[in-house]
């Protein structure tokens, strides 16, 4: 399997009934309408009963009733419909585009959905990630002129794109919110990524962040604890790193301190900043200093300890394949690992390392939980309604419907068929058996803790992420060499993060 494919956890469809209409009275010529319909209609209200019929009144009166009910039968017809779900009995078609999850994984539950809501279809597409959010938006801006009805009403979006998608987003209904509990039962990182004051921009139906995996053979070998802090790190990984006799290394004791070849640097680094109590959107000395140490501190792990290098593959084959101590991703890599392991590999995953928060006390003796930053890395898909949608009410009654925990439990049981487990749930009240799972354990119990900027790998946005990614990334290789000059490094960085600020209206 590619390193890149991502084994992940979605519709039968069917077709409305039509009515035909009665025949209606015949509409009367013109030289049977009268001349002035009020003063006939008068007439024939006021005139008394006589036992002779007058031929052309009753003419004129069955005119006027079947002019009448012509024009009803348009309004349903024809008018109605156009105001969403038009008459009783008519089908809504509402378009969802999926990112990651195929068709098998959502198929059922969309089934049971379509079954309760007999008027509702839902349309799912399953999206290939390459130019996705670059595609998602061009069609949602069009969304006001597309006459083929196939702009997305329901698209998943990552959580770092809400500046880019910030006016193509719908606002979730406060009943809707209150229904789903989005305020008390999910996790306290949506809080801080996805809502806007008071209003959130989407349902989030899974949560992932960034973790520490480990060899716990590797580990036990040398007797080096599983590290808490960033020293502790660094220094075991110092220890854990072996080499030839020509210098090269064998086992890589923390894939760190490049970009090139350690999947998730831009995280990490990310996970560093706030950490550090960086904010690299600030421009005054104090923020510009704090962010070079942080990333001087990233860049120690290949030109001062040396734990890493260009020779290594990229850190997830690394770690897959034993040849590597310490190693951070995301949840989903665990597929990834378990594809491309060495059958013997024995590793686990805990929470990432922290700062020591005491001022004056050495690292080694700063490393107890008490004495630690509690600062975490969140990086996760959300459900979004489009904002020009015409089908909103639906589409929220849907996402309320995909977010009970029975379905959220249905999806998972149902990845988990194809894959070792299915997305972590975002609820608080499912932690347990999150928890009782020693792959989705570190993730979950932080996410309380967790946090998310622009610095999100592989989003395949083409935007925000990827452009920090490459204006931070250039000064890390830049720190790399002898040949720069710090203005020479500086400089280009906060150029681009000045882009970035005034291209997305970043605060």
């Amino acid at each position: 399997m590619a390193l890149e494919d991502i084994k992940s956890p979605l519709p039968p469809r069917r077709m409305s009934e039509t009515y035909s209409e009665e025949p209606v009275a015949t509409t009367p010529t013109v030289d049977q309408l009268p001349s002035s319909p009020r003063t006939e209609i008068n007439n024939i209200v006021s005139a008394p009963v006589v036992a002779k019929t007058d031929n052309k009144k009753y003419l004129i009166a069955g005119g006027i009733v079947g002019l009448i009910i012509l024009i009803i039968i348009i309004v349903f017809k024809m008018v109605l419909p156009l105001f969403g779900n038009g008459g009783k009995g008519q089908t809504v078609t509402i378009n969802y585009w999926g990112l990651w999850e195929d068709n098998s994984i959502i198929s059922g539950i969309i089934s049971d959905y379509e079954a309760q809501n007999p008027t509702v279809k839902i349309n799912y597409v399953a999206n290939q990630k390459v130019n996705y959010r670059t595609r998602l938006q061009s069609r949602l801006e069009g969304a006001a002129t597309d006459t083929t009805d196939s702009a997305p009403d329901i698209f998943r979006y990552h959580s770092s794109w809400i500046p880019m998608l910030k006016s193509d987003l719908a606002k979730v209904p406060s009943v809707t919110s209150q229904n789903i509990g989005l305020d008390t039962d999910y996790f306290d990182a949506f809080k801080s990524d996805i809502k806007s004051g008071s209003s959130w921009l989407g349902v989030p139906l899974m949560y992932d962040g960034l973790a520490l995996f480990y060899n716990k053979d590797l580990l036990q070998n040398a007797q080096v604890d599983v590290p808490k802090s960033w020293w502790d790190l660094e220094m075991a990984a110092k220890k854990l790193t072996v080499r030839d006799d020509a210098g090269r290394i064998k086992v890589a004791g923390a894939a760190l301190g490049l970009t090139a070849n350690v999947d998730q640097w831009t995280d990490i680094l990310g996970l560093m900043f706030k950490q550090g109590g960086v904010d690299p959107l600030a421009t005054d000395a104090d923020s510009a200093k704090k962010m070079k140490d942080v990333m001087t501190f990233y860049t120690l792990f290949y030109t001062q300890d040396k734990v890493w290098d260009e020779t290594m593959p990229n850190s997830t084959e690394a770690f897959a394949n034993g040849k590597l101590a310490f190693y951070f991703g995301p949840s989903w890599r665990v597929f990834n690992i378990e594809d491309m392991k060495i059958p013997t590999l024995n590793y686990e995953i805990t929470t990432v390392p922290q700062l020591p928060t005491l001022a004056n006390v050495a690292p080694d003796q700063a490393n107890s939980d008490a004495n630690l930053t509690n600062i975490h890395w969140s990086t996760y898909w959300v459900e979004g309604v489009n904002a020009k949608s015409t089908k909103q009410a639906e589409a929220w009654k849907f996402l309320e419907f995909l977010s009970k925990k029975e379905n959220l439990q249905k999806m998972y049981t149902t990845a988990s068929q194809i894959r070792s487990f299915g997305e972590i749930y975002p609820r608080k009240s499912m932690v347990d058996s999150m928890t009782s799972n020693p792959k989705t354990a570190a993730f979950v119990k932080v996410a309380n803790d967790s946090s998310n900027w622009y610095l999100s790998s592989r989003t395949f946005d083409e935007g925000l992420n990827d452009g920090m990614a490459k204006y931070f990334g250039d000064a890390l290789n830049a720190m790399l060499t002898t040949n720069h000059t710090q203005e020479e490094i500086d400089t280009p960085l906060r150029n681009g993060i000045n882009q970035m600020i005034t291209r997305y209206s970043l605060k």
